[in-house]
């Protein structure tokens, strides 16, 4: 779920894939002479600057891209059926529930040219979505973890222990860094899980005491914590923040946004030596699909190493290709709390299509928190 607002590379992706749209004209299909049109359903800032345009000159097949604004207004959409969707681009617990919904299809494995290219470790984890495991390819993914200013936290704690989730979880260390700026994601699923498995509970419980828990925990921090938000790259770049418990990406995104702004800014990421979350986001078909075979067209294009890489580099995060790595940029793959080793792998705690009252209870418990600042 690349969570997920329009910034300046979600602006670029959509121009340049309303200019496809525009510009590049599909041709018309042999049984029906109606012109060839793929429809789908992605974020804004999800593909290389030339992927769509690439599939159209060498397919013949128009693509109008519909940008998603949220998870939800996904989720409400395929549930309510004839979305006119060909394509969607689901988090994996959304999948998971939009297949035991029924409104996605089961994919035929046999059009399906790169499934042997997926990383082993991604297709271990995929095993523990039930539903959808069979109805999904794994598109990007990343994971819950720090993003800080090296530079800023090696001046206030020069042994600050940046690869463990006591830097921000244990309030004596966090208010080392309060001055600087502290930043937590809003996402109370991903927070809670990664609370929750800090404490060694259950990390999708819905339970009152583990919840209490949690948020006693969360509560401690509260005199520290500066905002709730889940794109702090521009505030990473201009300084405002110094630490912020996030997505992976964000660290490669701040790195060129400084890049740009001319600032000489050192920033991480690491993956917390206790485990933390994994998000998928991944390719789907809805079951009434107007044009199912252009979505495999689609599918087989983008799931090519050359053009996985390209995303990856253009977006920040690394795509399901084990073969597209080494055409990714250097920074990226050198980082082992990106691209994971096999022990990594194991220290990830995947999604979790929960019950509602689970569900409920969590976003009390969230709410109740977030409402005492």
């Amino acid at each position: 779920m690349i969570r997920k607002t329009l910034g300046w590379m979600g602006c670029l992706a959509l121009l340049l894939s309303l200019a496809a749209e525009a510009g590049e004209a599909g041709e018309a299909d042999a049984a029906t002479g109606e012109e060839k049109v793929l429809r789908l359903y992605n974020w804004a800032d999800y593909f290389a600057p030339d992927t769509l345009s690439a599939f159209t000159r060498e397919t013949g097949i128009r693509v109008i891209y519909d940008v998603m604004d949220s998870s939800e207004t996904l989720e409400a959409k395929l549930m309510a059926g004839r979305s006119g969707y060909d394509l969607i681009f689901p988090g994996d617990t959304v999948a998971e529930r939009l297949m035991r919904a029924g409104s996605l299809q089961p994919l035929d494995q046999g059009k399906l040219e790169h499934l042997a290219d997926i990383e082993p470790g991604l297709r271990r984890l995929q095993q523990a979505y039930p539903h959808s495991r069979d109805a999904v390819v794994p598109y990007t993914w990343g994971t819950i973890g720090l993003t800080y200013n090296a530079a800023m936290i090696r001046q206030r704690m020069a042994d600050a222990p940046v690869g463990s989730l006591d830097l921000l979880f244990k309030p004596e260390l966090a208010a080392k860094f309060a001055d600087c700026g502290i930043s937590i994601i809003d996402s109370p699923d991903e927070v809670l899980a990664v609370v929750l498995h800090y404490l060694g509970r259950d990390p999708h419980s819905g339970k009152a005491e583990d919840l209490d828990a949690a948020l006693a925990l969360l509560k401690g921090l509260k005199p520290h914590i500066r905002k709730f938000q889940s794109q702090p790259v521009t505030q990473l770049v201009n300084g405002d923040l110094c630490l912020s418990l996030g997505y992976s990406g964000d660290m490669t995104q701040a790195r060129r946004a400084a890049a740009e702004a001319g600032k000489h800014s050192d920033f991480e990421y690491r993956l917390p030596k206790e485990g933390s979350t994994i998000w998928m986001d991944t390719m789907a078909i809805p079951v009434d699909a107007p044009h199912p075979d252009y979505a495999y067209a689609f599918i087989n294009f983008v799931m090519r190493p050359a053009n996985m890489a390209a995303i990856t580099n253009s977006t920040g995060y690394p795509t399901a290709s084990a073969k597209a790595r080494s055409m990714v940029d250097a920074t990226m793959t050198a980082n082992p709390d990106i691209y994971l080793d096999e022990a990594s792998y194991g220290r990830l705690i995947p999604g979790q299509d929960l019950a509602q009252s689970q569900m409920r209870a969590r976003m009390r418990a969230w709410t109740r928190f977030k409402s005492s600042f």
